[in-house]
Parts: C-alpha cells; sequence; structure tokens
C-alpha cells in the first residue's frame, strides 16, 4: 500500500473511532511501527492530527474526511454517535420540568435536543442544526438570532450576544473542541462562539460539559474556561482511562 492509501486509511480510521493506536495501525496496513510512525508524523505536521503517546487524535474541531476534504455539520453528526447518544441520555437526567435550558452549538447537542424537546421545559439555544430535527416538540424553544454562520449552522455576533445575555438558566449544557485534564483547561476553535459559550456559563445555576472520548487531550487556541469551572464533566469511557488522574467532577459512563 502507497502513502497516501495509508494516509487515508489513518484518517478514516481517527474520524471514525476519534483516536487510534500506532501498533494496531501497524498491524492493520501490515507495515512495520517505523512506519506508521511516519505516517503520524506527517499528518501531524499537515494538520490532521495530533500524535499522543501510542497514538494519535483529531487535531481540531475541523474533523477531515479521509481525502483530506474538511467535513460538513452533516457528517460530523455521524461521528462518535453512539457515544454522544450515551452522554446525551447521562446529561438529560440533571433537567427537571418547568427548567430553563441553553444548549450550546455543535454536534453534540443533537441527541440532547431530541431528548429534552419532549419535556415541559424552556431551551434556548444558538445552535440552528437542533431545529431542522424538532418533530412536534413540548418544549417552549427560543432560538437567538444574530449573524448567521452558515457553515457552523450558529448564530452569533453582537445581537446574539445581547439577548443572551437576559436569559437565566437552571443548567447550560455545553461542548468544546478539546480539553486537557493534566491542566484542567477546556478549549474552543472559534471566538465567536466562545463568547456565546462565556455568557452562558456566567449566566447558569449549573452547568455541564459534554465532551466525548476523542477530545480528551486535545488542546486549541482559544481556552474556554476551566475544567473547575464546570457543575460536571460527562464523557464516555476511555480504554486507557486508568492511566491518567481526573477532576472530581468528571464523570465516566
Amino acid at each position: 500500500m502507497i502513502a497516501i492509501e495509508r494516509k487515508r486509511y489513518i484518517m478514516q480510521q481517527l474520524n471514525e473511532k476519534g483516536i487510534i493506536n500506532l501498533k494496531e495501525i501497524a498491524k492493520e496496513l501490515k507495515i512495520s511501527e517505523i512506519t506508521a510512525r511516519r505516517d503520524f508524523e506527517k499528518l501531524e505536521a499537515e494538520g490532521k492530527l495530533k500524535r499522543v503517546l501510542g497514538g494519535a487524535t483529531l487535531d481540531t474541531d475541523q474533523e477531515m474526511a479521509p481525502d483530506g476534504a474538511e467535513l460538513t455539520m452533516k457528517e460530523k453528526k455521524m461521528l462518535h454517535k453512539k457515544e454522544k447518544e450515551r452522554i446525551a441520555e447521562f446529561a438529560a437526567q440533571f433537567v427537571r420540568d418547568e427548567d430553563s435550558v441553553f444548549l450550546d452549538a455543535g454536534t453534540s447537542m443533537v441527541p440532547l435536543m431530541r431528548i429534552l424537546e419532549k419535556r415541559k421545559i424552556k431551551i434556548v439555544t444558538y445552535n440552528e442544526l437542533l431545529i431542522s430535527g424538532l418533530h412536534n416538540p413540548v418544549a417552549e424553544i427560543f432560538v437567538i438570532g444574530g449573524q448567521h454562520r452558515a457553515y457552523y449552522s450558529m448564530n452569533v455576533g453582537p445581537v446574539a450576544q445581547d439577548v443572551l445575555k437576559q436569559f437565566y438558566f437552571n443548567k447550560a449544557f455545553l461542548g468544546c473542541s478539546g480539553v486537557d485534564f493534566a491542566q484542567g483547561m477546556v478549549y474552543t476553535t472559534e471566538m465567536e462562539s466562545l463568547l456565546m459559550k462565556r455568557i452562558a456559563l456566567e449566566n447558569a445555576y449549573e452547568s455541564y460539559l459534554l465532551v466525548d472520548h476523542s477530545k480528551i487531550g486535545r488542546r486549541n487556541y482559544l481556552k474556554l474556561a476551566e475544567t473547575s469551572a464546570f457543575t460536571s464533566v460527562i464523557s464516555d469511557k476511555m480504554d486507557d482511562q486508568e492511566c491518567f488522574t481526573y477532576p472530581e467532577n468528571v464523570t465516566f459512563i
């Protein structure tokens, strides 16, 4: 198998799993670990992955398709779909009837909206991705307007920020592009959504960070908040979870 085919396979596995093991990739491709490591290094230099101890993770929230193209939001919804659904089911238990709830931008909120739309609550969001899948919702839903960012399916900017500041939330559910537990820091990559996230975090009585395992150990150039700022950080389990030390407010399901 030539180098470009190996790279496509590596990116395909990475987009499906979020994190991959170097030894397993070498075995699957029937190549040496040295060759696999070189492929990882080249892909990291291209900004498509981030090498970690024993493997690699996606480098940013701009996930890449096997051919190197940027994935659409619709395609991103399918990444780690089962993990996101499990996290959403667990997170939904913290919501009570009549609560005012904030749902952040991003695909992690999609399965949570499917659950919460059937509840007798109020939902506020700037994430238009959530609206397209509604089906006779029971919840009262408020979609914040503003500058529309079509690629991200969200409304942002000064108008959106001013409107969001008027709300108080019993519960706020937020996403991120990466979380480094060693540093105790949560990261994101988009400035305008960063400002919306911070407003919601400040205006919420309880806040929950929903993060699938593929984002653990990842850093980006924008710091959202310390992990201690959240009531709870909810994630699915990693195979090597016992190798790390996590803050007390982290819950693995």
